[in-house]
């Protein structure tokens, strides 16, 4: 059983992606993968959230790892645990090139790497209830300030998610146009 503020961000990661799934489920394969004025595909949009994901999952692996048994146990009231404000909205950021999708997977595929990547995401968040997420922070692309563990997966994953849900309902409507 996780800590309260982990099983609150799990929970949050879990509603979002199933409305993120939930959007996309209708599109047929050819849908999945058009891209419409330029703009990234269904399939491109899953496959850099998916991507972006698993970066958080090995950053928490790699992190906790490293400092083998260093890092202080997880605290007992984590209503301290806390995310930075950010000068500006996630999309307003470019994608780092690591998570650029340049050829995705089709959607079958997809969707098997959308689980199988909650799963390992899941595994890591476990991991992350055995230390202080406060007391270790790893470089992020996008932040000039080093995110701590707990606001890696906060921003990278749960943030980012619901960032791009506007433009999925935006290549929607324009699929469907």
């Amino acid at each position: 059983m996780l800590p309260p503020k982990l099983a609150e961000l799990y929970g949050g990661m879990e509603k979002i992606r199933g409305e993120t799934l939930s959007a996309l489920s209708g599109l047929t394969d050819e849908e999945f993968s058009r891209q419409v004025g330029g703009e990234w595909s269904a399939a491109q949009i899953l496959h850099h959230i998916l991507m972006s994901e698993t970066g958080v999952s090995k950053v928490i692996r790699k992190v906790i790892k490293s400092a083998a048994g260093s890092l202080p146990p997880y605290p007992a009231d984590d209503t301290a645990l806390q995310v930075r404000k950010l000068e500006k909205p996630l999309s307003a950021y470019q994608a780092p090139t690591a998570v650029q999708p340049e050829n995705p997977p089709g959607k079958t595929d997809l969707l098997r790497l959308a689980r199988e990547t909650r799963e390992q995401t899941a595994a890591s968040i476990s991991m992350l209830a055995t230390v202080d997420p406060r007391a270790a922070t790893f470089a992020h692309p996008l932040f000039e300030e080093a995110p701590d563990l707990y606001e890696w997966p906060v921003l990278t994953i749960l943030m980012h998610e619901e960032a791009h849900q506007e433009q999925i309902r935006e290549l929607l409507e324009r699929l469907r146009g």
